[in-house]
């Protein structure tokens, strides 16, 4: 019998082509993975707000991102701001009563127009509830954070919405402010969140006691108690934080709730 060396040989063959044949798919999908699906998934950040003028008003253009993660969309908020109006509240002189900043009744028109587009998108979407000012949050958050001392010259110069919007952003205090405002015109009830500690600024926005009861996300909910009512914490600066989501870098124990 003649010795059976085609058949090892073959075996041997056969077994080398599966291991290249692995060999190269594992490399396909080694170029997929770190190649062609961050191409396929990339989403282009937002660009950062513009503000030109153009006869006699602020051209305001504005992109944010919602909801986070793969299923987020690029939202445009465009808005032409009388230079009237803007200065207007520029000219007024600061106090320290933000119920004046919240809730002005000068800007009560312009302020109800732009929670009106944000409540549209949101219905156009079926979000409702928490999910609801999760996006208003996300569109507050976007605004870049500047300092007082840096666009102003004061080391306090808490600004209207108006200005904020104009300004092309703010610190913790002014998009606290903003948030605020658009929440009031979407008939939240809202208190200001002062971290002393940290000489920080948030929101609370009121949430029954079926949320606390029936909470499901997946971190902490933090709240507060004013007059028998709940609030939500909600950080206006940054970006990525929900509703009732505290950063835990800050480092205050307890909060002093203002009402606006």
């Amino acid at each position: 019998m003649k010795p059976r060396v085609s058949t090892v040989e073959s075996g041997r063959l056969a077994a080398l082509t599966g291991v290249l044949l692995g060999a190269a798919l594992g490399f396909l999908l080694f170029l997929l993975l770190t190649q062609m699906l961050p191409s396929l998934l990339y989403r282009p950040p937002p660009l950062p707000p513009t503000v030109r003028e153009e006869n006699g008003y602020y051209v305001v253009t504005y992109e944010w991102r919602y909801p986070p993660g793969l299923r987020g969309k690029t939202w445009r908020y465009e808005s032409r701001i009388p230079k009237e109006a803007y200065w207007f509240f520029r000219n007024r002189p600061r106090v320290h009563d933000y119920k004046e900043y919240v809730d002005n009744p000068a800007d009560d028109q312009w302020i109800a127009h732009l929670a009106g587009l944000l409540e549209n998108a949101t219905r156009g979407e079926g979000w409702d509830g928490l999910e609801r000012v999760d996006f208003v949050l996300a569109f507050v958050q976007g605004w870049p954070y500047t300092s007082d001392s840096v666009t102003t010259g004061y080391d306090e110069y808490p600004r209207y919405p108006i200005e904020t919007i104009v300004d092309g952003g703010g610190d913790c205090e002014d998009t606290s402010i903003l948030f605020s405002s658009l929440m009031k015109a979407m008939g939240h009830g809202v208190v200001l969140l002062l971290l002393e500690e940290d000489r920080h600024m948030a929101v609370g926005v009121e949430i029954p006691q079926s949320v606390v009861e029936g909470w499901s996300r997946g971190y902490p909910l933090t709240y507060y108690s004013y007059a028998g009512r709940l609030y939500a914490y909600c950080e206006t600066t940054g970006g990525g934080w929900r509703v009732g989501q505290r950063p835990e870098g800050l480092r205050s124990t307890s909060a002093r709730l203002i009402p606006v």
